[in-house]
């Protein structure tokens, strides 16, 4: 009995992937920004510039996303409506992930199951929101799920082991995490093929062998390139130091010694499985161990779990699903189908109610942005947490992300963010999870206005008597009511105009009968607007 799924068609194969793909530009407004996106832009905006990756402009992931993308950056300039452009680059590691998935899953199964399965991972809310999204991780699981479908189709050629090492030293080229879903690779590797390994260990070492010089090679060349820059030391900073420093947070003892606890146990259930296993079955049960071991390993040892992190193992655990649902029996193959239109519908439907195609989540980052482009120019810094500016210079280097916020909390890293806002005459800002400091600083000194941006400016309260006021700020200010201009007296001038230039410090207002804002002149002139009046 034929216990498989259902096989389509090559044209039907191909219109249910052109159909994916649809779906997914369909989607390209709707999903929620990450604060991810703006970061990853950001520096590939500063590198389209001519900035130097860690050097100039701070970078915790590998280089190669950023190069990547840094042309493209430069090609469409500043403009409003640049993530909505980014997400539809991305879209092709999108692509890439279902087509490994599709030839992982028919060298292992058949063309029915590898049908079925990439339509249930194309669905998967997280594998479709998520992957996409303008992020490294995108590039980073279809690069290594690309890595395991060539080795897989490898068998004993060096060559395909090295074009699959070639893969995966290009995904740690984009992202450490790639390390530890290697470990976990290696432990599964080790539990599935012991026997084989001694048995075979001269192909074995070769096509270690192999693996090792392919992964080194996009490493490598990044390595050099940043020796050539002299930016070896930021790189180690932003790549290593940065991401490997305590944070204050406990450590997971506990749930680490529960991790290694059921990963031996996996393991060795897989050892036992594998010794009676073909080698297809040995491969099946490979990409089942490391998708359960690395999923695991997040759960319960990773300092700051997100879903994109498990973005290289879904598709895998998904196709370990659909080929146990066929192989098993727990379903009469009639049924095959039904429990793979159910699936899609309901993950169809999850993605609905997570994120309507018909609500436009950009818009008002289009709108910030649009403020930001036309009130500054390229000179000017601007402070956010984690460059949601993109086209201008940030005054503080690190991102203020989750590990920022947590050694903010311990006091770990000391807040002196104000320190650089006047250093670098920073004069616009966007609201982020600052530090207490950080954000009674800006809270003070910018104000709040279309768009969401704020401006430097302060407000000046309503006085019969003359009122003294401390700018932080020096620059070009106006005195308004939020409307017009309003002329007024300061430092005992004459009140014959609303436009002044005025040191940081302290200055003294004539009596004004109301109150009144004073803020950045390029932004007043530009067309910002306070949000709130007086």
């Amino acid at each position: 009995m034929n216990k498989s799924f259902p096989s389509t068609r090559s044209a039907m194969r191909l219109g249910g992937l052109l159909v994916l793909i649809g779906l997914r530009l369909l989607w390209l407004s709707a999903y929620p920004l990450n604060s991810d996106e703006p970061q990853h832009a950001h520096v590939a905006w500063s590198l389209s510039q001519g900035a130097m990756v860690y050097r100039d402009v701070f970078d915790n992931h590998g280089p190669l996303f950023s190069t990547m993308y840094a042309p493209l950056l430069g090609f469409l300039g500043e403009r409003s409506d640049i993530l909505w452009w980014l997400r539809m680059a991305v879209v092709p590691w999108y692509v890439l992930v279902l087509v490994a998935t599709w030839v992982i899953a028919r060298r292992l199964h058949s063309h029915g199951i590898a049908d079925a399965a990439v339509l249930l991972v194309g669905l998967y809310p997280l594998v479709f929101l998520k992957a996409g999204e303008f992020r490294t991780d995108d590039a980073w699981a279809a690069l290594w799920l690309s890595g395991m479908a060539v080795t897989l189709l490898a068998r004993g050629r060096g060559v395909g082991w090295f074009c699959g090492g070639l893969l995966i030293g290009a995904a740690l080229s984009v992202s450490q995490k790639t390390l530890p879903l290697a470990i976990v690779a290696l432990a599964a590797a080790a539990a599935v093929w012991p026997h084989w390994w001694w048995e075979h260990r001269r192909l074995a070492s070769v096509n270690t062998l192999a693996v090792l010089a392919g992964a080194f090679v996009v490493p490598a060349a990044f390595v050099l390139w940043l020796v050539l820059q002299h930016d070896t030391a930021p790189a180690w900073y932003d790549i290593v130091s940065y991401n490997m420093a305590p944070t204050g947070a406990a450590e997971p003892r506990r749930r680490l010694v529960l991790y290694l606890v059921l990963a031996i146990a996996i393991v060795a259930g897989a050892s036992f499985y594998a010794r009676r296993a073909d080698a297809l079955g040995r491969w099946r049960a490979f990409f089942a161990v490391h998708a359960l071991l690395f999923m695991l390993l997040i759960w319960f040892v990773w300092p700051l779990p997100t879903e994109q992190d498990f973005l290289p193992v879904v598709p895998t655990a998904m196709l370990c699903l659909v080929g146990f649902v066929a192989r098993s029996g727990v379903l009469p193959p009639r049924r095959h189908a039904v429990f793979v239109a159910v699936v899609a519908v309901t993950e169809l439907s999850v993605v609905i109610a997570h994120a309507p195609p018909w609500r436009d989540t950009l818009a008002a980052e289009e709108a910030q942005l649009r403020v930001v482009i036309d009130c500054t120019n390229p000179a000017d810094t601007l402070m956010d947490a984690k460059s949601g500016g993109i086209f201008r210079r940030r005054p503080y280097y690190p991102v203020i992300e989750s590990l920022a916020r947590e050694r903010f909390g311990s006091g770990r890293v000391r807040d002196d963010i104000a320190a650089w806002l006047i250093a670098n005459h920073t004069m616009v800002a966007i609201d982020g999870r600052y530090p207490p400091a950080a954000q009674a600083f800006i809270a003070r000194n910018y104000r709040l206005g279309t768009a969401g941006v704020r401006m430097a400016g302060l407000v000046l309260p309503a006085t019969t008597s003359q009122q003294r006021f401390t700018l932080a700020l020096a620059g070009d200010y106006v005195v308004t009511d939020g409307q017009r201009e309003v002329p007024v007296s300061i430092d005992g001038k004459p009140d014959s105009t609303a436009r002044w230039l005025l040191a940081a410090g302290p200055h003294t207002l004539d009596a004004t009968g109301k109150p009144l804002l004073i803020v950045w002149r390029q932004a007043w002139d530009c067309g910002w607007r306070p949000l709130a009046l007086p």
